[in-house]
């Protein structure tokens, strides 16, 4: 083997081996919003209605939005929330929120629908 040749071939060897020496561990930062699998923030609350029952106290610090309202006879009649005394929800459907209806800490959700059962579920915001 021509000596040129073989002092070529080590040096392309000695290149590749410094490349790959001075390669390091790609690392990726976190971008977005972070996720965990802890506790599921949704709860829902369920009583019968007779002359405006509490159906729910939101004893908790933060916010709960009611994103739905699940009548136990939808369209024989017309069930109703009040918190502080005003009307936040009167229908004779259920009804689901887009956006959800605030219930702050320490309010009370009442509710009427002659004796039959209303549950109101959603989420504790952050």
């Amino acid at each position: 083997m021509n000596p040129k040749n073989l002092l070529s071939l080590g040096f392309l060897l000695l290149c590749a081996s410094v490349l790959i020496n001075s390669l390091q561990m790609a690392g990726a930062y976190s971008q977005g919003p972070t996720i965990s699998s802890g506790n599921n923030p949704i709860a829902n609350f369920t009583s019968p209605c007779n002359s405006w029952d509490t159906l729910y106290t939101n004893n908790n610090a933060q916010t709960f939005m009611i994103t739905d309202v699940i009548q136990s006879y939808p369209g024989m009649y017309i069930a109703a929330l009040k918190v502080n005394g005003q009307y936040i929800y009167e229908s004779r459907e259920n009804h689901q929120f887009v956006s959800g209806l605030p219930i702050q800490p320490g309010e009370t959700v009442q509710c009427y629908n002659n004796g039959n059962r209303i549950t109101i579920s959603g989420y504790y915001t952050h």
